[in-house]
């Protein structure tokens, strides 16, 4: 019997749709009639993992001769433009591409099948014989036998809900109807989409899909395209088929890169791991067919100097860090499992639990962060990091093995950027999973990604008695791996260096300026900073003067008697086009921030695992009542909890300051599932505060909040 997964309005930062479909056959088409819902999950872990079967691959390198032409893409050579450069993911995209999953047979119906192009598969009947012939492909809109559906139908809406349009690539035309019945059936309709028709491999368009960039003095839009895993011939070419659609130009590279091993800072850095190595050091290419037999194309191994030397040109680029790839990540050693950037001098990293010092990926990772943070970036400033945690299992454990956490392959760092909106993988629902540490990582992420609204999708499958399991757990990928940022149009780009967390006094005397450097195609009309002391609502303009070579500056003069204050401030810019841009795209939600002063001194990072805890038991009487931590902690004008309780009871809750005094008193109904409480802090002075849960029998647990202004 499946256990369904339903996300509910528990509250409103988590929310999604589940499907009341039963385990049937009823208006399958008769191609997936005779497939089990085991063998559809079988089939789903070897389709859609993000790194073809190696098992499968050997036996096909085996099984299949190596052919006469050198590549199945034309040339060894391209000439990039005169003029490009490549925005960071955290730029404004006008949409996002991804696919659907799909699930693939022959004609017959019997075996599944792994397209070629558009009219050919090839795969194995029962006797491990290979088959190449036409076969049929179904759009998964069947809720019974995989979340898949309404995993994708969440990610379309969010992306619309980050401004952008939804790009979605279809097998075949009728395919877009079955998407859009199914995304307003379960209450999503598409606003803002587009369909695009190619043949379809699998679902992970990070790694396929076209590296977009900008050239000429127009900033015109142009895609790079890589070479893919060997297996997947179709999702190879899907650049090329949505260039050839757009009338976007297409540089095609026989260098084998996958997206999601690609991090640019958008000033000419790439960071990477040396799987990009590995990934060239083989003789053979892509499959194709030749003269109706399927065939191996032949490549030249690449050296590791003629890979940083190649994707130097390609990406324009001036310094090449191939960080030590992870071991246990689902196979890909791609960097987006642990690392991303939210500007040109932040990162954001999973940070892995010391419960999981003894694992193999967590020393290779702290190692490769300590790398990044020792380098400088464009301005000549260290890098910035700040830690998010890694999700736990659905028990609330950790992973006690490498090969255990292989099978999970969890990670929040796995996102997507949407313009103001992040789009991230979270692991439980109201009613199943490690539900307290998922809302405490997000309302974390919140404050390391600043002003972005944060969208969480439960990325999970469903199991059964056989542990049955179609979501992406294992897979070795998430959100970021299964979506492709598409640049905006008419971009003005923002560079600057910002002054972030302790300003030392000693070094800027009470001066601090604000420079950035600023472009347009149409030259930029304006430029202003906008600033304020922390507790100020209104928002003072500066304006930045123009310089030589698209610079603009301000100073942000202070007196160096402070003794303590924290500033906010974000920059603002105008297109003699008409265009305005912030940096932080988020603001004036999101802003950078700096303090500063005489009694100001450099505040130490708090490691996460120290204040996120997830849920905390407290036993009484026999009976068990669960609290997480507040979050977020310290709070401004709000702050949550969630409460889980034995059987339905009171709970009285009471708010004391640090003199004793009470400042709120109320009680909540729970009923033995999770209660999300929020607390309206926003009358509370800042401060410390003991707040008290008592049960109908008088038994009291407490913990601490703290509110700042």
């Amino acid at each position: 019997m499946y256990r369904k997964v339903f996300l509910t309005t528990v509250c409103a930062v988590l929310l999604g749709f589940g499907s009341s479909a039963q385990n049937t056959n009823e208006g399958k088409p008769i191609g997936l009639q005779n497939k089990s819902a085991k063998e559809i999950a079988d089939y789903y872990r070897t389709h859609h993992a993000r790194k073809p079967n190696a098992e499968l691959m050997e036996k096909l390198r085996n099984d299949i001769p190596m052919g006469t032409v050198k590549q199945q893409k034309s040339g060894d050579y391209l000439e990039m433009p005169e003029r490009f450069w490549f925005p960071g993911e955290f730029e404004e995209v006008q949409a996002i591409l991804i696919t659907w999953s799909y699930m693939h047979v022959d004609v017959a119906g019997k075996y599944w099948a792994f397209p070629i192009n558009k009219d050919t598969a090839y795969w194995y009947d029962e006797d491990e014989n290979i088959h190449v012939g036409r076969y049929t492909s179904y759009v998964d809109t069947y809720d019974e036998d995989s979340r898949y559906p309404i995993i994708f139908a969440q990610l379309a809406d969010a992306i619309q809900q980050g401004g952008a349009q939804v790009w979605i690539n279809v097998v075949k035309a009728a395919d877009s109807t079955s998407i859009k019945n199914y995304m307003r059936s379960h209450g999503m309709p598409l606003t803002n989409y587009r369909f695009f028709i190619n043949p379809n491999n699998s679902i992970w368009y990070r790694d396929c899909g076209p590296v977009a960039f900008y050239y000429g003095d127009q900033d015109s839009i142009a895609f790079l395209d890589f070479e893919y895993y060997t297996g997947r011939p179709a999702d190879d070419i899907v650049p090329i088929g949505i260039g050839n659609k757009l009338n976007i130009p297409v540089y095609t590279s026989t260098v084998k890169y996958e997206g999601g091993n690609i991090i640019l800072d958008g000033v000419g850095t790439l960071f990477t791991s040396d799987e990009v190595y590995a990934g060239n050091n083989v003789n053979y290419g892509q499959f194709y067919l030749e003269d109706g037999e399927l065939k191996t194309a032949t490549r030249q191994r690449l050296s590791i100097q003629e890979v940083n030397d190649s994707l130097a040109y390609l990406l324009g680029l001036d310094r090449i860090r191939a960080l030590p790839r992870l071991r246990y990540d689902g196979g890909t050693g791609h960097i987006d499992l642990y690392a991303a950037m939210w500007d040109e001098n932040n990162f954001v990293f999973t940070k892995y639990p010391p419960q999981m010092s003894n694992l193999t990926d967590y020393s290779i990772s702290s190692r490769n962060v300590d790398t990044i943070l020792s380098m400088s970036s464009f301005f000549g400033k260290k890098y910035r990091g700040r830690d998010i945690p890694l999700p736990k299992r659905d028990n609330a454990t950790w992973y006690t093995s490498n090969a255990d956490f292989n099978k999970y392959t969890r990670t929040y760092s796995n996102s997507t950027f949407v313009n103001d909106v992040i789009i991230t993988p979270i692991f439980s629902d109201d009613q199943w999973g490690a539900r307290g540490w998922d809302l405490e990582a997000v309302e974390h992420m919140r404050k390391v990604f600043p002003g972005y609204k944060i969208i969480p999708i439960d990325i999970r499958g469903f199991e059964d008695d056989q542990d049955l399991y179609t979501g992406f757990d294992g897979s070795g990928g998430a959100i970021h791996c299964i979506t492709k940022q598409i640049p905006a149009e008419n971009p003005i780009r923002i560079l600057h260096a910002a002054i972030q967390d302790f300003a030392d006094d000693a070094i800027y005397k009470g001066n601090f300026p604000i420079e950035a450097t600023i472009t347009n195609k149409s030259g930029i009309a304006s430029a202003t900073c906008f600033w304020r002391v922390k507790g100020n609502a209104a928002w003072q303009p500066l304006p930045l003067a123009a310089g030589a070579d698209n610079a603009f500056s301000a100073v942000i003069s202070r007196s160096a008697t402070l003794a303590h204050d924290t500033i906010e401030y974000y920059i603002s810019a105008v297109s003699n086009n008409g265009k305005t841009i912030t940096k932080p795209m988020t603001a004036p939600n999101g802003f950078y921030s700096f303090y500063h002063g005489t009694a100001a001194v450099k505040e130490v990072v708090e490691n996460i695992y120290d204040y996120l805890t997830g849920i905390s038991q407290y036993i009484y009487n026999g009976e068990t009542i669960e609290l997480s931590n507040f979050y977020p902690n310290p709070a401004d004008n709000f702050t949550k909890i969630v409460i889980v309780g034995a059987d339905q009871e009171t709970i009285n809750i009471r708010i004391n300051n640090m003199l004793g005094q009470t400042v709120y008193a109320n009680s909540v109904l729970i009923d033995g599932s999770e209660t999300v409480l929020q607390l309206n802090t926003s009358s509370f002075s800042a401060g410390t505060y003991i707040v008290s849960f008592v049960n109908d029998k008088g038994n009291t647990a407490a913990k601490k909040l703290v509110v700042e202004r």
